[in-house]
């Protein structure tokens, strides 16, 4: 396998990316301009930006986190996989383990070999890995003065022998790559360094020799043609020669002999962060033609990106999600237009593809959301390094919270407001207790207890919350009247009532949605009809019955209206329900073995039902008998499928005999009641029929 080709496997292995523009860009038509959905801050001096841009062959979503490098509260830092290089992690995982939060894909890596980054690193202000020599690539680094800049890294390393002989150092914890252009093996007559960063015993070439030098610049021990069988030690390095180099270890270096070790990058800018990058997307605010391998990096892709302003004060770091069920990804030159939509002054690309990958915490969230998913809507892969966003600062005191609750809402309910995410001044979130807040109407049209708001009166109203610090927040609702119903019911406590009788009655209202609720009975008109009395919002007084079989009490809202029916206990009171099982005795309900039924305009109904329950008594042997009802007095008897009838001795015709039915013998109704000295009333909208006789 070709040099060439081998670094071209390399990187498809590693990187991944791609976007669209405002015209056209790698022959792809884009919208006008990127459309922002939102915003939000998620730390000092860091703002969450969500945009999507519509193109010919998709949508793409983009995320940003827009930084600002002069807020004394922003950490930003580099994290290696599990800690150190050959461990990769996810980067949700990372998050999760150094606390982040935000947190983003960082450098290319092959995922070949042992799983270091391409370009340089700087982790926790030491020296984690060099910048391959490969021309055109660049890097991320913020200065100890918080400025930010995009350049093109070099390595400066020497190994200094106690005779004062010196040799270049090649590079510091890499995998082996191809010198660009010179085509150099980096592992052949070079030193290669590995520091304690470097997790795997695999370094380089395993018939390369290698030298462990201690934390004092100390020799201890040389392997020549293999390499030592263990990781690097802590504080110690291990040297990797091959050739030229094996040739000035065994010259300069013996055991024992003092070695002086110059480790740094260029240009040297007193770095405290550095990631390693690839090619430059803008320069001085126009976007770059990109040169480098199109074969490894073309295509619509997820990509990853990095942007400076020219006074190197803000940051932005771009996800673009690529392929997934929500965003088609993007090519590199629309990924260059997206970042100088965003003006920035320089961008680099970073790693792309199955990388990217943005999780972060919402305002006021502690747990991790990801909002840049995994490419194809596939598995989260394992990178070498992540760039981590960290909230420095310290606990402080409620600075605001969000509120819950509905927008709207009917008269007379009641509704519970909530309150949702807090914050302190420096975006920590503060956990949320209920019993430290109160609400209260500004307008007057509600009553409020704790967090619950009971609408009063219709017509839009401002609730205020506060925090028992006297932080406030406000939130609009609207109380509507009978248009926010359907329809209104009565529930009472009792059905029977007598003279002196209290009735406690309880509204409720269907909603348009359905929803039933409970209603506060001061927002409802009260009526008595029939008994006298009063009716009290929901307190129904019976003064007298006078004489009444029923009463019926009556709430209106507006020109909605609900009843319910009231029984005087001096009378028994049966409803029933044509073909319907259910029946209803002095407001209690029972259930019939045949139901009432209708035949040619007469109601048949069960005679033991129509009699017994109502007071009366039934007298049957079989169907060769006859049939003898008492009520009150009041003697009826008839045969089965026999239309003479007499009543009080009394002959008559009937237009329905009596039939029997599933064992039950059924009479019409109408005549027997009337005959016996009851009331009977039917609603044909209904088919209830009701029937009411003196106890």
């Amino acid at each position: 396998m070709g040099k060439h080709h081998f670094f071209k496997r390399t990187i498809q292995s590693v990187l991944t990316i791609g976007l669209c523009s405002f015209l056209f860009i790698s022959g792809v038509q884009a919208a006008d301009a990127p459309t922002k959905n939102g915003e939000e801050p998620i730390a000092p001096g860091v703002v969450r930006e969500s945009y999507h841009w519509g193109t010919s062959y998709g949508n793409i979503l983009f995320e940003v986190l827009r930084c600002d490098l002069t807020d004394p509260y922003l950490d930003l830092r580099l994290v290696a996989g599990q800690g150190e290089y050959n461990q990769k992690a996810t980067v949700p995982a990372m998050a999760q383990r150094t606390n982040a939060t935000a947190m983003l894909n960082g450098d290319f890596f092959n995922m070949a070999l042992e799983g270091a980054p391409i370009g340089p690193s700087i982790i926790d202000g030491q020296l984690a890995s060099s910048p391959a020599d490969i021309q055109g690539i660049f890097s991320l680094g913020i200065t100890e003065d918080n400025v930010a800049s995009i350049e093109a890294m070099a390595y400066n390393g020497r190994l200094t022998a106690a005779d004062g002989a010196a040799f270049p150092i090649d590079g510091l914890n890499k995998t082996y790559y191809w010198h660009d252009p010179s085509g150099a093996e980096s592992h052949t007559n070079l030193i290669q360094m590995y520091n304690d960063m470097w997790a795997s015993t695999s370094r380089g070439h395993s018939t390369n020799s290698e030298v462990l030098v201690n934390a004092q610049g100390v020799v201890e021990q040389i392997s020549y043609g293999k390499t030592f069988p263990f990781a690097v030690p802590d504080g110690k390095t291990i040297l990797q020669v091959n050739g030229k180099a094996e040739a000035f270890i065994k010259q300069h270096c013996p055991i024992g002999s003092k070695v002086t070790i110059q480790s740094q990058v260029t240009p040297d800018k007193n770095w405290k962060f550095l990631v390693g990058g690839h090619a430059l997307l803008v320069d001085h605010g126009r976007v770059v033609p990109y040169t480098k391998d199109l074969n490894a990096l073309a295509g619509v892709r997820a990509r990853t990106a990095a942007g400076v302003s020219a006074d190197g004060k803000t940051l932005w770091f771009v996800c673009a999600e690529g392929r997934t069920n929500r965003s088609a990804g993007a090519h590199l030159s629309t990924l260059g237009y997206f970042m100088q939509h965003l003006g920035v002054d320089r961008a680099v690309n970073l790693d792309g593809g199955g990388s990217t990958t943005m999780v972060l915490k919402h305002y006021g969230e502690t747990a991790l959301s990801t909002v840049i998913a995994p490419e194809g809507n596939g598995w989260l892969r394992p990178v070498v390094n992540g760039i981590g966003i960290y909230n420095s600062a310290p606990m402080g005191e409620l600075a605001s919270f969000e509120t819950s609750g509905p927008s709207t809402m009917v008269v007379g309910e009641t509704v519970k407001m909530g309150v949702g995410k807090a914050v302190d001044q420096y975006y920590h979130p503060l956990n949320v207790n209920p019993s430290e807040y109160s609400i209260h109407s500004d307008y007057g049209l509600g009553a409020s207890n704790g967090l619950y708001y009971l609408g009063l009166k219709t017509g839009t109203d401002t609730v205020t919350f506060t925090h028992a610090s006297g932080l406030t927040e406000k939130r609009t609702i609207q109380i509507l009247g009978e248009e926010g119903f359907k329809s209104l019911s009565i529930k009472t406590d009792q059905f029977m009532v007598n003279n002196g009788s209290v009735v406690k009655a309880t509204l409720y209202g269907t909603k348009k949605d359905g929803k039933v609720v409970m209603l506060d009975p001061r927002v409802a008109d009260w009526q008595l009809e029939g008994f006298t009395g009063s009716a009290n919002t929901g307190t129904i007084t019976i003064a007298d019955t006078a004489g009444y079989a029923n009463g019926k009490i009556i709430a209106q809202i507006g020109q909605l209206k609900a009843e319910a029916w009231l029984g005087n206990n001096d009378y028994n009171l049966l409803d029933l329900y044509i073909d319907d099982t259910t029946y209803w005795l002095n407001g209690e309900t029972y259930t019939l073995d045949q139901p009432a039924i209708a035949v040619k305009g007469r109601t048949l109904v069960p005679i033991r039902l129509i009699t017994e329950a109502l007071g009366g008594d039934v007298e049957w042997i079989d169907n060769n008998s006859p049939i003898t009802i008492s009520y009150k007095g009041h003697q009826i008897e008839l045969m089965v499928d026999a239309t003479e009838v007499i009543v009080d001795g009394e002959e008559y015709t009937l237009d329905i005999p009596a039939r029997v039915i599933k064992n039950r013998t059924l009479v019409p109704l109408r005549f027997i009641s009337e005959h016996l000295g009851m009331t009977v009333d039917y609603n044909p909208s209904t088919r209830c029929v009701s029937v009411c006789g003196l106890k």
